[in-house]
């Protein structure tokens, strides 16, 4: 179209210029229709897929797509509106291109801000054929890796949603396999291991000088009343008396 002669239409002092042709105004109209239905048949395609309801990644990948594609049907429709309007109103709002430059640019950065967290993660990234698979169930393996060898016990945050997140399994699926496999809740299972961390850190000499307290955060407890409840249940004595014991 451009090489046809084909220019924007724009405002100048007031004059309309570059009123497009019957011939031109049809084809673009097209060319935007046909964009638009890609992008909605696309976006049916991906959110009609049955695994984006049953797993944290897809979810979450789903409303952040979702976002970018209205933005962009909105923007395509109102861009087609105009092609058949020809309102100078309209077109002197749109084709200004300080304003123009600016709505794209600004819902582009905000679809890069508001992107899901874990993708910027490299030790849990996944390409993007992984990402559409099918979840196949979670393993012992995978299980073991990232509670056990990454010590995500450890973490404060440490969530049965964020650890799903991160096994690329549901929140459901992980209870179960916990029940099944580990036999312990999540919670009772994140306590057990804080606490048998935390009884190395009271033995080792480097941390004498260390309160029970600071202690206590760098084996993941949040505060000293779950600490003390899971100190007591799991080893039957305090703290102290556990490092008076030790003497």
């Amino acid at each position: 179209m451009f090489i046809n002669g084909f220019q924007i239409p724009s405002i100048n002092n007031g004059v309309f210029e570059h009123k497009p042709s019957f011939y031109q105004t049809i084809f673009i109209s097209t060319y935007i229709f046909l964009a638009l239905s890609a992008v909605v048949y696309n976006g049916y395609q991906l959110f009609c897929d049955n695994n984006f309801t049953n797993n944290l990644y897809q979810s979450r990948i789903k409303r952040w797509v979702l976002f970018y594609i209205s933005f962009l049907i909105v923007l395509g429709f109102l861009y087609f509106l105009l092609i058949l309007s020809l309102s100078k109103h309209a077109l002197f709002l749109f084709n200004e291109t300080m304003i123009n430059s600016f709505i794209h640019r600004f819902f582009f950065i905000l679809f890069i801000l508001f992107r899901p967290k874990f993708l910027d993660d490299d030790k849990y990234s996944m390409t993007f054929n992984q990402v559409l698979s099918t979840t196949k169930g979670l393993s012992f393996k995978d299980f073991e890796f990232i509670f056990y060898a990454n010590h995500y016990y450890l973490q404060p945050e440490a969530n049965m949603e964020n650890l799903a997140l991160k096994l690329n399994v549901t929140k459901n699926e992980l209870s179960i396999f916990l029940r099944d496999e580990i036999e312990e809740n999540f919670t009772e299972l994140l306590n057990k291991n804080r606490v048998e961390y935390l009884k190395e850190l009271l033995k080792a000499k480097k941390y004498e000088s260390f309160t029970i307290e600071a202690l206590s955060e760098m084996a993941g407890f949040n505060n000293r009343r779950t600490m003390y409840n899971a100190f007591n249940k799991h080893i039957s004595m305090t703290p102290t008396e556990y490092i008076q014991s030790l003497k």
